[in-house]
């Protein structure tokens, strides 16, 4: 008769005992607690212990998994700790304090040893290609410029089912104070030719995306490359921009959702048709269906944030507020013109009534808004906020679904406790 099995024995019997792959998902905190314990102990017994579940080495994905109804994944897990969002309480400030800004990074971070020593290239379809250093760009016109910046993976985890990829809420966007020159300048110098059509920015960073490796690159068509407000950027509030914002210098682009605001610039390329990477052609798109090539997410959608009011649950961050007078308030933006109106629900978008706007500190950021609840009834309630820009596009009361899950600007829904 077989003895009592080891705990290698146990591992690869999910059936009997839970504690493969499938079982681990069934193993109770206290059965869970126990393991470990006696994980800890076959090792320092010298037994060799196999890895458990999603301790398991992942393997690439060459293609991104189809939308999905469970539960937020591993791999969704290990890209929202490198991707974090914005604190949603930084929305009290015009400019995001360093640090609270949401970050999205694509592939490693790239690392400088000496600035002075950085320099990026011009070629293509211009007169005179060029590289130029910092210390060039430095001594170039400069300006100081508030600007929004939002993932277009926004709302992503609101749509049902869910796109697999960063597990955006409402959280990824931020405000910073860039310093930089302008980028119609730069090109004007090189000299575009007639027949350019498209820029392509190449960052430093690379990486496998859908089976290919690249450096992550996007392109603009050429009158968005010389529009107000685009900047080669090198500071943020004042400070060398953070290497995960892309130290040391990063293209600016306000009115276009973040992924065209590339990191790590390496080279600009002036081409004579549009532009086909991996990126720009298969990421980044409103797609409906697998058969559906889709198109090209672009311009930020009008969208209104409020932050929480009142203090929160530690866990669900639902929040709690004292009967009375509460003020609420929040930042509306888009990327097709300025907000003109903001309203307010707090009977879960039954009515709403509208919200007092105040001047943004730069064409390029958003709109403070403020709204005063006088609620005496103690109970529970849902607030929410939705904009209209100056195009006359409304936020729509609920998100729209797409495969790859972008752009999604349908009003949040914050529940509050009124007690």
């Amino acid at each position: 008769m077989r003895g009592p099995r080891s705990l290698v024995d146990r591992a690869d019997a999910p059936d009997e005992s839970g504690a493969g792959e499938d079982g681990l998902r069934r193993i109770t905190r206290r059965a869970a607690l126990s393991l470990g314990g006696a994980v800890a102990g076959a090792v320092t017994a010298g037994h060799a212990v196999p890895a458990l579940a999603a301790h398991e080495p992942r393997r690439p994905t060459p293609d991104r998994p189809p939308p999905s109804t469970d539960l937020v994944s591993y791999e969704e897990a290990v890209l929202a700790f490198r991707c974090h969002g914005m604190h949603l309480e930084a929305l009290r400030f015009p400019i995001t304090p360093l640090g609270q800004h949401f970050v999205l990074m694509h592939f490693d971070v790239p690392y400088f040893a000496a600035t002075d020593a950085y320099a990026f290239t011009i070629t293509g379809r211009v007169r005179t290609p060029m590289t130029v250093t910092l210390g060039q760009l430095k001594a170039r016109p400069t300006v100081r410029q508030p600007t929004i910046m939002e993932c277009a993976g926004v709302g992503r985890s609101y749509a049902h089912p869910r796109a697999i990829y960063v597990p955006w809420f409402n959280e990824p966007m931020g405000v910073y104070e860039y310093t930089g020159t302008p980028l119609r300048g730069v090109l004007e110098q090189a000299g575009l030719l007639d027949d350019a059509v498209e820029i392509v920015f190449t960052g430093f960073d690379e990486g496998i995306d859908l089976g290919v490796r690249h450096h992550f690159e996007r392109a603009l068509p050429v009158d968005e490359a010389l529009a107000d407000g685009v900047l080669l950027a090198w500071e943020a509030n004042g400070q060398p921009l953070l290497p995960h914002h892309g130290f040391p210098l990063r293209l600016i682009v306000p009115t276009w959702y973040g992924m065209t605001s590339v990191k790590y610039l390496k080279s600009i390329t002036v081409i004579d048709h549009t532009f086909q990477g991996e990126e720009q052609k298969q990421v980044y798109r409103d797609t409906f269906g697998s058969s559906d090539s889709g198109r090209p997410v672009q311009k930020k959608a009008v969208r209104s944030a409020t932050m929480p009011p009142g203090i929160p649950d530690a866990i669900s961050r639902h929040r709690f507020v004292a009967p009375g007078t509460t003020l609420l308030e929040g930042k509306a933006w888009s990327g097709s013109g300025r907000i003109v109106r903001v309203e307010v629900s707090t009977d879960d978008r039954r009515t709403w009534q509208p919200a007092t706007l105040q001047a943004p500190v730069s064409p390029f950021a958003w709109t403070p808004w403020t709204f005063t609840w006088d609620v005496r009834r103690r109970g529970e309630y849902v607030i929410s906020s939705r904009a209209t820009d100056s195009a006359g596009n409304i936020q729509p009361l609920r998100p729209f679904w797409n495969v790859q899950g972008m752009a999604q600007n349908g009003v949040e829904r914050i529940g509050v406790t009124v007690a």
